[in-house]
């Protein structure tokens, strides 16, 4: 996909057009900063409402990018990044960073292929693993909860692993990166899309901003620290690609996407101002990663026959 979707001219028809549909307008109009989007969406007209259970970021970024998706990009999109791995029915996949599931079943559906889902959160493993199972692909692509910080894999368990987000909140990095390549059988195929932090703009407020939204804590690297990292473990990297642009995109299309199939106006109050707070939680993204302090890397790498030594990721007792 080009990358003028993601110019700002496209983001600020598109938020407009957010803030059309809460205010009840027939067309977009130009974006007016003159009021909050929370003040936008309570004075936008009121459908009379029942007591109604309240709407969970999750729906709504599913939403975005379709069921079984949460973070940027969809069935389609997540295809395409794993295609490098040339998946058949004879290998053996992991996701480490499993979410709801739906790459997971994507890649076993698409590739006839069994994908192991890790997944740290809780709520996200527990709800992954029920559409698993209502998909009828328990066995296909289980998803299970682990801890990032401590996890282990069975040794050369793994043709190829891939996770998208899966390290940039995890404090031991380069412990969970010793996890990878020891859970790879050799010549195994590690892809991982993450953010990474630019040095010298680390003290831009937007990356604090954008921090201090996440779930966890981030802990972020700078591209030399992952390439120095893979390597030093016996990775071959063959590929450190900025994508910051590309995910951008993924953040748009996906808005684009909601405003298509979803009516705002149609919402209770309450469905309304969850949906503003997600609004504001990707305007917060996309600032970080226009302010250039944020960025998005695809890293594709082989596992070499050099490997750490098993007891470099027993984690000392406090």
């Amino acid at each position: 996909m080009g990358d003028s979707i993601a110019g700002t001219g496209f983001k600020t028809s598109l938020f407009a057009r957010i803030l059309s549909r809460f205010r009840g307008e027939p067309q977009a109009s130009p974006l007016d900063k003159s009021l909050p989007l929370h003040a936008l969406a309570e004075s936008a007209p009121s459908l009379p409402e029942e007591s109604v259970p309240p709407l969970d970021r999750l729906t709504i970024r599913q939403w975005l990018w379709g069921p079984g998706f949460h973070v940027p990009g969809n069935k389609e999109y997540v295809l395409k990044l794993v295609k490098p791995f040339a998946a058949d029915p004879t290998m053996s996949i992991l996701d480490v960073a499993a979410g709801l599931g739906g790459p997971a079943r994507a890649v076993a559906e698409a590739f006839g292929t069994y994908v192991t889902g890790l997944e740290r959160d809780p709520e996200l493993a527990r709800r992954g693993m029920e559409m698993s199972v209502a998909a009828g692909k328990q066995k296909h692509a289980p998803v299970s909860v682990m801890d990032p910080e401590s996890f282990e894999l069975r040794t050369g368990g793994f043709d190829c692993i891939y996770g998208r987000g899966a390290t940039y909140m995890v404090t031991d990095k380069e412990r969970f990166m010793r996890v990878l390549i020891l859970g790879l059988k050799q010549r195994g195929q590690l892809l991982l899309t993450d953010y990474v932090v630019e040095p010298s703009l680390a003290e831009r407020p937007e990356l604090a901003t954008w921090a201090a939204l996440q779930p966890y804590p981030p802990s972020l690297w700078t591209l030399r620290q992952y390439v120095d990292c893979l390597n030093s473990l016996g990775f071959d990297t063959r590929i450190s690609e900025d994508i910051s642009a590309n995910v951008k995109t993924q953040i748009i299309l996906g808005w684009d996407h909601l405003l298509q199939t979803v009516n705002l106006r149609a919402l209770p109050r309450a469905h309304r101002l969850a949906v503003v707070d997600e609004v504001e939680y990707w305007m917060r993204t996309t600032a970080a990663l226009d302010a250039g302090a944020l960025k998005a890397y695809r890293f594709y790498a082989l596992a070499g026959a050099s490997r750490p030594p098993l007891n470099s990721i027993k984690k000392k007792a406090q």
